[in-house]
């Protein structure tokens, strides 16, 4: 075993990869589902495995190179012509995130033209609309990969996989330290419920301001909504200022532009003192597929009350606490007169077992894709 393990390391610690992309889609210093995503998993392969890796950033203001850590550098460009020049044999992989739609035809013949670099491409959206489908799909098999499509929920994975064969299903990643037992669960003397996210209509927030308003008499419930606006979406923008001017919720703004380590500890002190996460989505349209804050909150071992959208009914198991999509109000409303402490708890440890099941912690996740990517 030692005489396997040892060469892998060596090998690992001299691996060069660039995660490429449009800058608004996973800049390293937002909050948001694709950030978290890339962010965690490039920062375990930088510290745990030795792998050098540079954000490859286009649609920015200028050229600049931030250094993260000594093997992860930021490094940007105005565009995309100047992002492909500096791609060349010193990576031996090219992970895909987003492009602008008039960039894909460009960067299918860049691909083409050089077949000695191994690209990979993560799926992080998904949509049941039909026209959309077959367009990603055969954008996919006209302008193939030569390295892995990952693939983030299982209805991708299992729509996909139809169309090609290098078909990798990997789950978000959640750092350990999220992850508690049963028993670390705070006991609370008022059932703390919790929204958390985007202040956007797609993610639910006016169901969830309307719930709010109704449950503000319920003397067994702590209802608070921690809320990060979009600056340049005039929806958005209105109803965080009309929450920031009223009393009747308890509310809690979050900096989208501004990322930190403090950041993620308040996102998981959060989720670890919270009984209910609710997570009303109109579609999963608005989130990555498998959305980053629902496993976030398993692992914190949050009972969910959400919809059975996509794969989430898979993902966070079988339960009452995931209602449905028709009459939600007047359901999860009546579902509070019902709910019990003895019912919470029991839904914690069902939620520990489905977790056991998943393994989606950045380490095991981080093991997978690299798996994948050596082939």
């Amino acid at each position: 075993m030692a005489r396997d393990f040892w060469p892998k390391i060596i090998e690992d610690q001299k691996m060069r990869i660039a995660f490429l992309g449009l800058k608004d889609a996973f800049d390293y210093y937002k909050i948001g589902g694709v950030e978290s995503f890339i962010r965690r998993i490039t920062y375990q392969m930088t510290t745990h495995f030795g792998i050098n890796i540079d954000y490859i950033l286009y649609g920015a203001q200028g050229e600049k190179m931030v250094d993260i850590n000594p093997k992860l550098k930021l490094r940007y460009f105005k565009r995309f012509e100047h992002a492909l020049s500096v791609i060349n044999a010193k990576y031996d992989h090219v992970i895909t995130v987003y492009l602008f739609p008039k960039d894909k035809l460009k960067y299918a013949y860049f691909r083409r033209k050089n077949k000695n670099l191994s690209f990979h491409k993560i799926l992080f959206s998904w949509s049941d609309n039909p026209v959309w489908k077959s367009y990603i799909l055969a954008e996919a098999k006209i302008f193939p990969y030569n390295g892995q499509f990952f693939c983030i929920s299982e209805r991708q994975y299992e729509c996909v996989k139809k169309w090609m064969k290098n078909v990798v299903y990997i789950l978000p990643p959640v750092p350990k330290d999220f992850f508690i037992r049963p028993e670390e669960k705070p006991n609370n003397k008022k059932i703390k419920l919790t929204f958390l996210g985007r202040i956007d209509p797609g993610k639910g927030i006016l169901d969830v301001i309307k719930l709010f308003v109704v449950l503000k008499e319920n003397s067994r419930l702590q209802c608070t909504i921690y809320g990060i606006y979009l600056q340049n979406n005039k929806k958005s923008v209105a109803i965080r200022n009309w929450l920031k001017n009223q009393r009747d919720i308890k509310y809690v703004e979050i900096d989208r532009e501004n990322h930190s380590p403090l950041a993620d500890e308040m996102v998981k002190n959060v989720f670890k003192e919270t009984d209910i996460l609710i997570l009303p989505y109109k579609t999963l349209g608005s989130t990555i597929d498998t959305p980053v804050t629902l496993l976030e909150a398993m692992a914190s071992l949050c009972a969910v009350i959400t919809k059975p959208f996509g794969n989430i009914p898979d993902i966070y198991g079988k339960t009452k606490f995931i209602i449905p999509k028709k009459k939600f109000l007047p359901y999860v409303i009546n579902f509070f007169e019902n709910l019990t402490t003895e019912k919470l708890r029991k839904e914690r440890k069902r939620i520990y077992k489905q977790n056991q099941k998943l393994n989606f912690a950045t380490k095991a996740v981080v093991k997978k894709f690299l798996a994948a990517l050596n082939g």
